[in-house]
């Protein structure tokens, strides 16, 4: 191979060189120094993928960007795009650009960029360095590092989200995940993408900068975003350039500062997780957790950061009182958390900490009114009592890259840098941004022509004038197996193949495995946690597999997790790292071409299937909700995937499958089977018919996010309970208004009627209601039925005259109506007889629950009489998008079912009126009386 002018990689963000796998076939990596193991492409994962090394180094170190092949070659071998360098003299400081140039390995071992300067005698290697500096530095508008302040809470905080979101899946550990574990971190950092000398290389905000959109530097994704807050960003970054305020450097030594350091907030926030988003108003140095800085007292917010010095180790007991909300840290552990709006409230948290310095941290917020805030302890068998001042402390340092050097351009070594970086072969590779592009002048042969035989070139013994790439003998030998057979690059990849070389090339299989390949080592896999400590086992903390992932996951699911940010899993600390659509391209059809089987016509729901699967997933069923989150409610116990996220997520298939027996899809899994070798362990509902039972939970999570909460989820405060006869609750009832009358009976079968329009308002099964609302505080609010099956019946008067079947049904309703409440009375049974009187007609409203499988109804009697012969009127029973005759029964909108009993065989009329349909009822009668009866199913 010939020169191919490889500055690849002069601008790499230290955190995150890329998330590249590691090739199984050569030892890429491994416990062995940094400088004999080649260039390094990723993390030492379990099973290596078995993918052509010479292809994966061929595409990784983008051989051909300047030797030019066809579009099915790179399609196969999907080149790395070197970071684009649009501000590299902003983001990369002078010094490190100069150190990188000169030794491109010494300044980052292991690197894919190429020492082009190799074999010149120092004087000229040392002016072609400086020039190419002076022209990558006039690439941005200022090259002044702006410092930083150093803050130990921020390091604390970056420290916890590096080792825990998922940044040492591909990079070194700094720190021990548990016991014993220095000599891990240290064999892990033989094994891992290096980071370079970060602390010489940039400064905090433009790192955080990076960190939070590192494809705009690096668009193919092998840095990946990890989706970090500002907060979270500048927290990471703070933490991996902490040597900038560790050091005696220029900056000056650390100085110990009495107080704390504050930043003060003016925004509009509801808990304190606004603050990592929002730029502070001022800062400065208070002595003790206070107020006093405030330049207002609503839409504030305070962080407060510095150190807590104890003389004595002991159990200490903090105190936050707050209006609105606080949460306190101490060494970047929450200990009280009192977050969100309220009045003023006192929440406490205990912990054992040992004598000496310990971070401490505070975040506060007010919206509106009031504000209030102050922070006490209490040490084992001690008094409480604030917080000495004398015990608070700061470091007053700033962060400024190491070795700081000034860059004064000089416009005859920029343009002697421009001309170096075209015909070096740097443009070939680097993009420059809109504007600002320099064509490469660099000549090299097509990929094709190459003869791996003929000495020279890119794989033979570094020479001047040759690109260094610094590659093993093992990866040159695989290059050159590469380079003998052209033809084999151009052979498109099936399916299953391209999904492993593009896992392999993200290094997806640093976190997930694959048909055995891949998934986290035993030492690495140790920094694969939980949130909040969940007792999930392993499933909880380690990515899932992906094996036929694409017969699992639905097809327009993958997307949304390869691109947009779709996460079920809060409980899993590692987050799902978005590589951007370039990286990703065709990879989710790749997916489902490989994996996916034809799906299984789905059976017809039946009218209560999801009624039953309502009740195998509550307390009274399989009690699924045990585990499990249920739309946005926790759990009763560990927190467990979301149920109303499954019908989105998953190929009914696939949860038919899994759900008899989740081991055999998922080994290790902690969820049990309820259909033992597959017979259903409740054999109550559904007559014990396992299929039945499967196909009636698929269809209650189908309804996602708008499924009804499963019975026993959410405490209920004053439960009205119906047993030996109907309870009655009188009030506001939501959908029956300020004067609704609500029944519940023995049945399970409850109705409200509103007293206002004098109507039947609402039908629904099982429980009753919730009085807690209205018995406690003010009462404020509605209540809503606590059962389900709820039917909301048609507002306005029930009955009319018409004076013609193209007459619209009258609006007013009640009062404006005519009609006027006269109480109820009970039966022999106490069941409620509603009494209302219109136009001169007296109305009896009555309900008898009658038990029906599978669930209750009513029949209904409404009886009319009048001093003077009844007029012509109609009974409006229902309206909605579709009712039909069938059986002898009106079905409207699929869902409730009347049928009548008629005096003189009056038949009720379906019209369609303004869109909708109307089921008209007429009213029988021989004088002053008349009666109907309606049977009502739902």
């Amino acid at each position: 191979m010939k020169q191919t002018g490889r500055v690849h990689a002069w601008c790499r963000w230290a955190a995150a060189l890329g998330a590249l796998a590691v090739l199984s076939r050569l030892p890429l990596m491994g416990a062995v120094p940094a400088a004999s193991r080649g260039v390094v492409l990723g993390p030492v994962v379990r099973s290596g993928p078995v993918v052509p090394a010479g292809e994966l180094l061929l595409g990784e170190l983008n051989c051909v960007a300047c030797h030019a092949a066809d579009a099915a070659v790179l399609a196969r071998v999907s080149p790395r795009q070197a970071p684009v360098l649009a501000d590299v003299g902003a983001r990369v400081t002078p010094q490190y650009l100069r150190a990188f140039l000169s030794d491109p390995r010494a300044a980052k071992p292991g690197t894919p960029m190429p020492d082009l300067l190799r074999g010149l005698d120092a004087g000229a290697k040392s002016a072609a360095v400086d020039a190419l500096v002076q022209f990558l530095g006039s690439l941005t508008g200022t090259n002044v590092p702006v410092p930083a302040g150093y803050s130990p809470h921020l390091v604390e905080q970056g420290k916890v989200l590096y080792h825990s979101v998922g940044c040492v899946a591909c990079h070194a550990p700094q720190a021990p995940a548990g016991e014993g574990g220095a000599e891990a971190v240290a064999t892990l950092a033989e094994a891992s993408v290096p980071l370079g000398d970060l602390a010489r290389k940039t400064t905090v905000q433009e790192l955080a900068r990076f960190l939070q959109n590192p494809l705009q530097a690096r668009p193919s994704g092998r840095m990946p975003s990890m989706n970090l807050t500002p907060g979270e960003a500048i927290a990471v970054a703070t933490y991996l350039l902490r040597a900038q305020a560790e050091s005696t450097g220029p900056q000056g030594p650390a100085v110990r500062v009495p107080g704390l350091q504050f930043e003060y907030f003016e925004k509009l926030m509801r808990d304190t997780g606004g603050i990592d988003s929002a730029v502070p108003t001022a800062t400065g140095s208070i002595d003790q957790f206070s107020l006093s800085p405030k330049k207002r007292n609503e839409q504030i917010a305070f962080r407060f950061t510095g150190l807590l010095t104890l003389t004595r180790s002991n159990t200490y007991t903090f105190f936050v009182t707050a209006d609105d909300g606080a949460r306190l840290w101490i060494d970047g552990r929450l200990v009280v958390d009192n977050d969100g709006v309220h009045p003023p409230q006192e929440k406490s948290g205990k912990l054992d900490l040992g004598a000496g310095e310990h971070s401490i941290a505070l975040s506060y917020f007010n919206e509106y009114a009031g504000g209030e805030l102050s922070v006490a302890w209490q040490e084992t068998g001690r008094p409480k009592r604030a917080i000495p001042a004398a015990l608070l402390s700061h470091v007053g340092r700033s962060m400024i890259p190491l070795g700081a050097e000034t860059l004064t351009l000089d416009p005859a070594k920029v343009a002697r840098g421009r001309e170096l970086f075209a015909s070096l072969g740097c443009a070939a590779c680097h993009r420059l941004g809109p504007g600002g592009e320099v064509p490469s002048s660099l000549k090299a042969p097509a990929l094709a022509s190459l003869d791996a035989a003929k000495p020279g070139g890119c794989l033979a013994d570094p020479r001047s004038g040759v690109p260094a790439f610094g590659l093993s003998d093992e990866q040159r030998s695989a290059l050159r197996g590469v380079v003998s057979s052209p033809a084999s690059l151009a052979a498109p990849l099936d399916p299953g193949s391209l999904v492993t070389r593009r896992m392999t090339l993200l290094n997806c299989f640093a976190c997930h495995s694959r048909d055995g390949i891949g998934g986290p080592v035993e030492a690495r896999a140790e920094y694969f946690t939980t949130v909040d400590k969940a007792d999930l086992g392993d499933e909880g903390r380690i990515p899932p597999h992906l094996n036929r992932v694409g017969d699992k996951l639905r097809a327009d699911w993958i997307p949304k997790v390869l691109l947009q940010k779709a996460a079920v899993r809060p409980y899993m600390a590692t987050r799902m790292p978005q590589f951007g659509a370039e990286a990703v391209g065709g990879l989710a059809e790749a997916i489902v071409k490989a994996d996916a089987t034809p799906e299984t016509p789905a059976p017809e729901a039946g009218p209560t299937d999801a009624k039953f699967g309502r009740q195998l997933v509550g307390a009274g069923g399989l009690s699924c909700i045990a585990c499990h989150r249920f739309g946005g409610h926790n759990s009763l116990g560990i927190p467990a995937l979301d149920l109303t996220t499954v019908s989105e997520r998953l190929r009914r298939d696939w949860f038919l499958k899994y759900l008899p027996d989740p081991a055999a899809l998922r080994p290790g899994t902690r969820m049990p089977s309820f259909w033992p070798e597959g017979k259903a362990a409740n054999r109550e509902i559904l007559g014990g018919e396992t299929r039945r039972q499967l196909e009636a939970i698929w269809t209650f999570l189908s309804a996602g996010k708008g499924a009804k909460v499963p019975d026993g989820l959410i405490p209920t405060g004053i439960e009205l309970v119906a047993s030996q006869e109907p309870v009655i609750y009188r009030h506001f009832i939501e959908g029956a208004g300020s004067r609704a009358i609500g029944v519940g009976y023995p049945e399970k079968a409850n109705l409200a009627f509103d007293a206002n329009n004098l109507r039947l308002a609402l039908l629904w099964h099982g429980r009753f209601i919730d009085a807690g609302k209205h018995r406690r505080d003010r009462g404020a609010g509605y209540e809503p039925p606590l059962g389900d099956d709820v039917i909301r019946l048609p507002e306005g008067p029930p009955f009319a005259r018409l004076e013609g079947p193209a007459r619209p049904w009258p609006g007013d309703a009640g009062k404006a109506a005519g009609y006027q409440m006269k109480g109820y009375r009970l039966d022999d049974r106490r069941r409620p007889i509603f009494l209302y009187t219109f136009d001169g007609i007296a109305v009896e409203d009555s309900f008898v629950a009658v038990p029906r499988e599978p669930e209750p109804g009513f029949v209904r009697t409404l009886s009319l009489r009048s001093e003077s012969v009844l007029p012509p009127l109609w009974f409006r029973a229902a309206v909605g998008e579709s009712i039909e005759l069938k059986g002898g029964a009106y079905v409207v909108d699929g869902h409730i079912s009347l049928k009548f009993t008629l005096e003189g065989g009056a038949r009720p009329q379906i019209r369609k009126m303004s869109g909708r349909y109307e089921l008209l009822v007429p009213v029988s009668t021989t004088g002053q009386e008349a009666k109907i009866v309606e049977e009502i199913l739902w």
